[in-house]
């Protein structure tokens, strides 16, 4: 191996996989390690429009997602193109020569698990998640490398795994009237609250309606709810009195310089960047989510961030009550400390993937 290390980042499926992995690959280039970065994804158009809105451009395989979730033809179809990356995997490598891959998770690692003990290089997998996926329950069989965003990590055993924390997006503050502007606002920057509405690659639509409906309270009128993601059109759309949508971005700095609490689905990476950030926030769990990790995901938050878990069977009043609450919940920016412990995340993966590189396997919770 020489000195400039080759990593192979395989990330794909949704942006709670795609996001950590580029976060962890951009602090490399902002530090100047001796390391060459190269992204491998799946051909969803999600997937491509990720990387692409952060000019990067990475390897794109001819897989379109998991077989499990769909029926049917897609499903044989998506077996069809799992089965025949995976005898092309091996080439793959050869062609690349990483010195380690790093895998995020999702049905894009699998390929590499399956073929890990004829490939002869070390494989690490990163789990954003405080629940285990199926990916990472595999790679923790075969005796991959776990490195875990959080404390706990269900379905796997303590001291199977390395606590490193969720690499995040570095957020580049600014004055609220350049961030209103930032995002499409026009004129002086309205003094009220902001409430940044994030629901997720999935599961947004629900949440989008129950914001919209709790925003025609008068108690909640002081208050403008962004929902990120807009409908498709550019600049920002009214969709009432204080709701307001703006397009979908991969750079949130604007919007966390607005915001003064967040409402938002609870993927590992959103709520890492929450805690980071310090910005409170009202959580709602995706009902959906396999094996029930966003709601675990925020259970772990609230030890160490600010605000409330809010259920999708529970009243609007309920959520208006928590919306109030956390609106209340200040923000102690200090931009420094921000940045220091984003790093020192990058620094625990960093440290703990070369040391796993060296076949001693995990060193339990840092």
């Amino acid at each position: 191996m020489s000195d400039h290390l080759r990593i192979l980042i395989v990330a794909g499926g949704t942006g709670g996989h795609i996001l950590p992995a580029i976060s962890f690959g951009r602090w490399i280039e902002e530090r100047n390690l001796p390391a060459e970065v190269t992204y491998l994804c799946g051909n969803r158009e999600l997937e491509t429009s990720i990387y692409r809105a952060l000019g990067i451009s990475p390897i794109v395989m001819p897989l379109s997602g998991s077989p499990f979730g769909v029926k049917g033809f897609r499903s044989i179809l998506r077996w069809k193109e799992l089965f025949v990356f995976l005898a092309k995997v091996h080439k793959l490598v050869k062609e690349i020569m990483p010195d380690v891959i790093l895998l995020f998770g999702g049905y894009l690692s699998v390929p590499f698990i399956l073929a890990s003990s004829f490939l002869h290089v070390p494989i690490v997998a990163h789990e954003q998640n405080a629940v285990a996926g199926k990916a990472t329950r595999l790679c923790s069989k075969r005796g991959i490398p776990v490195l875990a965003g959080w404390e706990e990590c269900l379905f796997l055993d303590s001291g199977t795994f390395t606590t490193v924390g969720v690499p995040i997006r570095r957020i580049k503050f600014m004055d609220r009237q350049s961030a209103w502007e930032s995002i499409g606002g026009k004129g002086i920057v309205p003094s009220k609250k902001f409430v940044m509405v994030m629901g997720g690659s999935i599961g947004g639509y629900s949440l989008k309606q129950s914001i919209i409906e709790v925003a025609k309270r008068d108690s909640l009128k002081n208050h403008i709810f962004v929902l990120i993601g807009g409908d498709g059109r550019p600049g920002i759309q009214q969709v009432s009195g204080n709701v307001l949508n703006v397009p979908p971005s991969w750079d949130l700095s604007a919007h966390f310089s607005l915001a003064d609490y967040a409402v938002t689905r609870c993927g590992a990476s959103t709520l890492s960047e929450l805690i980071c950030y310090d910005v409170p926030g009202v959580l709602v769990p995706w009902e959906n989510a396999s094996d029930g990790h966003q709601l675990m995901n925020a259970k772990l938050f609230l030890r160490l961030g600010k605000g409330k878990i809010w259920r999708e069977n529970e009243s609007i009043d309920q959520l208006e009550d928590m919306l109030l609450e956390v609106s209340n919940l200040h923000r102690t920016l200090n931009y420094d400390e921000c940045d220091a412990k984003r790093n020192e995340i990058c620094v625990r993966f960093w440290d703990a993937m070369s040391f796993s590189m060296k076949g001693e396997g995990p060193i339990g919770r840092v």
